[in-house]
């Protein structure tokens, strides 16, 4: 399928779909997942790191093995979050800390799955993946290439990379401040040799603090052949529009070397995207985030305790607000009066009951983005949604104008990415003429 015609086939995806419609798609056919955190303990001590409050706690295989038993016997009665019936496929993705600090219990785990789906003639024996984010650190450990090459092919694995070298050992440092770039890059490209057919992916997080080496830090993962690269603004309170312009003309400069290199037909910036930036139907009334309500995740720590995500959970949220527990792998979720108090509040939070009505009636509403756990630990209820990102997103959408638009021009496609940016709100970030400049190239005279 070329270029065009996928553009215009996720066009009449997009189109033909009622949200009530994407709805039930999204509960009946994609996978959920479940997090197991092995370990809070890490070998990294990041200096952007959201679980704040991590101690040195390690899962046991005993509860582990519970965890599983737990949840292949979970039906819409006894587990509404994850169950066969609204996830015919199930991604299991093992935490930390640093996940691989346990590599023996992973493998154990991902043993003892296998095993016991088989035996119980369970829908999920053929239909799971494992996921895996490591630091790197421990990559070339024997046991992690041995599960590498046992599970390989049943395994999604990444290396976080911060972009640069100077950027990556500014942020991901050992606990004597010595930097990990070079020990994360060798590994990373040691997997896309031996396991990754050629592709690997990786996650940015950006913050005031490193907003301005955006460019040349995902310039340098396209270098190193990473295909799929997810940027996304932590949601913490610090953006001001003048890190959202930095965000505008990081965005551009990437926008120009992607289509200078027809990176586009191959490679994915997260955040570009043809769904960003447009007005949302009142009828699209679902909580952007699965942390809340019967979302697509859920998450058990060392103790068998269950949480709506890991964000949720004590090395999240700290001291901030009481760990968000909805269950535990032996009495199940919503067994007392405190977890049903919980998943009642859960269940409730919509898009409409979360959000001001500027956020409501936002012209640009479609994928701006929010966690309803930060939100819980910053206001104490996961229904009042946090706006610090609002500036990064009109930033994020400006750059969405100019980037699809003069892909649309490069390929001879006749269509247009609007810009549905009130102009007040533009003009906070941006010149004029800037402004005025993206009006054109969305046709908009």
């Amino acid at each position: 399928m070329n270029f065009e015609d996928f553009q215009l086939l996720e066009d009449r995806h997009h189109e033909e779909y009622s949200s009530e419609m994407m709805r039930i798609f999204r509960l009946k056919h994609i996978p959920k997942t479940i997090t197991f955190q092995v370990t809070e303990d890490c070998c990294l001590s990041c200096v952007y790191c959201y679980q704040h409050a991590k101690k040195k706690t390690h899962m046991t295989p005993e509860i582990g093995h519970a965890a599983i038993d737990w949840l292949l016997a979970s039906t819409p009665e006894n587990n509404p979050y994850i169950n066969p019936e609204n996830s015919p496929a199930i991604i299991i993705d093992f935490i930390g800390g640093e996940p691989l600090m346990e590599i023996d219990l992973i493998e154990d785990l991902i043993c003892y799955f296998k095993r016991r789906t088989i035996e119980l003639n369970h829908p999920w024996a053929f239909r799971h993946r494992f996921s895996i984010c490591s630091n790197g650190v421990l990559y070339f450990d024997p046991r992690v290439q041995s599960l590498l090459q046992k599970y390989g092919n049943e395994i999604s694995f990444s290396i976080s990379i911060d972009g640069t070298k100077e950027l990556h050992d500014a942020c991901r440092v050992f606990p004597d401040g010595r930097g990990s770039y070079d020990i994360a890059v060798k590994g990373a490209l040691h997997y896309q040799e031996h396991y990754g057919h050629g592709a690997i992916g990786s996650k940015m997080t950006l913050a005031p603090e490193n907003i301005k080496f955006t460019c040349s830090a995902v310039e340098n993962l396209l270098k190193l052949n990473y295909k799929s690269i997810n940027l996304n603004c932590v949601f913490e309170e610090g953006w001001t529009n003048k890190d959202a312009l930095i965000l505008y003309q990081q965005l551009k400069k990437i926008a120009d070397f992607m289509i200078e290199k027809k990176l586009y037909k191959d490679t994915t910036i997260s955040m570009f995207s043809l769904r960003c930036g447009h007005p949302l139907d009142e009828k699209d009334n679902e909580n952007y985030c699965g942390g809340a309500g019967q979302g697509g995740m859920m998450a058990i720590n060392y103790l068998g305790n269950i949480y709506p995500c890991l964000r949720y959970m004590e090395s999240s949220v700290g001291d901030n607000q009481p760990p968000m527990i909805i269950g535990n792998i032996f009495e199940g979720i919503g067994t007392h009066l405190e977890e049903q108090k919980r998943l009642k509040l859960l269940n409730a939070v919509t898009r409409r009951s979360q959000s001001t009505n500027k956020c409501w009636t936002c012209p640009i509403a479609s994928n701006c983005g929010n966690c309803s756990a930060y939100s819980y630990e910053k206001f104490g209820t996961p229904d009042h949604r946090a706006t610090f990102i609002c500036p990064m997103h009109i930033a994020r959408v400006l750059a969405n104008v100019y980037y699809w638009n003069r892909v649309f021009q490069q390929e001879n496609i006749k269509k247009r990415f609007w810009n549905f940016v009130p102009k007040e709100w533009a003009l906070d970030i941006i010149d004029e003429n800037e402004f005025d400049s993206l009006n054109k190239l969305s046709g908009v005279f």
